[in-house]
């Protein structure tokens, strides 16, 4: 019994030595290496990467010849430094040792966490160890990885009442897919502290698209279908919108923007005599001319030019009246003193009418203007017929007046001699 107490005794010393012997080598060996800080974070595809190792000796004993090799792997190269070992002669208990490289990230490395291999090696209690140890670096595209490739309006201008197609085309300039595209219009902006509608409305949709996934390299269109309020003012309305999208690691991206959208109508101007003093026995004398804006949006700067003609002599002091602005439904006069010289009663006034729409578009147009002289004898008959038919109104409303009073005074004379 005694025996097997102490063979047991026995084997029990002989554990605590190894387990002794087997801690203070552990203690002897700690040597660690973690990474520090990595600039820029995170790295960038196709660019350079500055890495920070920290070296740590957290054993009881001093460590020799330590050595730092970067295992060179997809998608990281070394960058600059010819030798990839770094050597430290003495690392001592306790004590840290800061190394560096730089690395060259490859032009179509994947976005998320790609591995870096470091292996350690090194001398301690005249033990020999070698250790790997893999560092996660993080590698991102930088901004934005969706652009506006194109903004196309159909047609470029959208008349008050009509439709157009507004198409934004986006393109994935980034490595990977992007997934769960949407592009939203906002058919509202704010002036001040009010928010105002634009005079927008989405026709046959709303206002936000989605797109489901966008390759690398690929174009996608968000087409929208608007109508134009139809007492929309003529001119250019900014739009805003938001495009938001994930990338490959699940990370949402926002891009904000405007569009811009015009809103025009082709001016509908007409010109005409509107009277004139100008007779076959007067030949000169003052033709009035009006001229009427019949379209949807207003007219600016319109100069009116009589054109030099065989037919007349202009004896104004000037061939150019300026006129300015004239609104939507609204019309303008204009004089000029003439002399005709063509012995024909039909006259072609050339009137050069110059002006610009509400969005600054420049118009240019030549109309002839038909005047027509009355001879002076038909005139007057047609005058003296309607002074005559006057005449004969006035005196049947005379009559017809008389008539009643005559009537009225009889009847009360029969009620008198009645009730008398």
């Amino acid at each position: 019994m005694n025996k097997k107490i102490n063979n047991i005794m026995l084997g029990l010393g002989i554990l605590i030595m190894l387990l002794v012997q087997l801690q203070s080598a552990l203690a002897a060996s700690a040597l660690t290496v973690t990474l520090s800080k990595y600039e820029p974070f995170p790295a960038t595809p196709g660019q350079t990467v500055k890495v920070w190792l920290l070296v740590q000796n957290t054993g009881t004993d001093s460590a020799t010849n330590v050595g730092v090799k970067l295992i060179s792997q997809y998608p990281f190269t070394l960058y600059g430094d010819i030798n990839d070992t770094k050597t430290i002669p003495l690392l001592s208990a306790g004590s840290d040792y800061l190394i560096d490289y730089t690395l060259k990230v490859d032009q179509n490395a994947v976005e998320g966490d790609n591995v870096l291999t470091v292996k350690l090696f090194y001398n301690s209690g005249g033990t020999a160890s070698e250790a790997d140890t893999d560092i996660d670096l993080n590698v991102q595209t930088k901004d934005a990885t969706v652009s506006i490739d194109s903004v196309k309006m159909d047609p470029a201008e959208i008349e008050p009442g009509s439709d157009g197609v507004l198409t934004i085309t986006v393109k994935n300039v980034a490595p990977t897919t992007m997934t769960d595209l949407s592009l939203k219009l906002y058919l509202q902006a704010q002036v001040g502290g009010t928010i105002i509608d634009l005079p927008f409305a989405p026709m046959d949709s709303n206002a936000e698209k989605k797109i489901n996934n966008l390759d690398p390299g690929q174009n996608a269109a968000f087409t929208f279908k608007l109508r134009a309020y139809p007492d929309a003012v003529s001119k250019v309305y900014k739009i805003p919108f938001s495009l938001i999208y994930y990338d490959n690691l699940g990370n949402q991206k926002n891009k904000s923007d405007f569009v811009g959208v015009v809103v025009n109508s082709v001016p509908d101007i007409s010109i005409y005599v509107d009277k004139t003093d100008l007779l076959q026995q007067k030949k000169s004398g003052t033709v009035t001319l009006k001229i009427v804006n019949k379209g949807l949006s207003d007219i600016k700067f319109l100069n009116v030019i009589i054109q030099k003609s065989q037919d007349f002599d202009l004896l104004s002091n000037s061939d150019t009246t300026y006129v300015g602005n004239l609104v939507s439904d609204d019309y303008q006069s204009v004089d000029y003193k003439i002399d005709i010289k063509s012995a024909g009663n039909d006259i072609i006034l050339p009137i050069d009418l110059q002006y610009r729409d509400a969005n600054n578009n420049l118009y240019d147009k030549v109309v002839d203007v038909d005047l027509k002289l009355i001879d002076s004898s038909k005139l007057n008959t047609a005058n003296n017929a309607g002074s005559s038919i006057t005449l004969v109104v006035v005196i049947l409303i005379i009559i017809a007046v008389v008539v009643i009073i005559i009537v009225r005074r009889r009847n009360k004379k029969s009620k008198k001699a009645q009730f008398g």
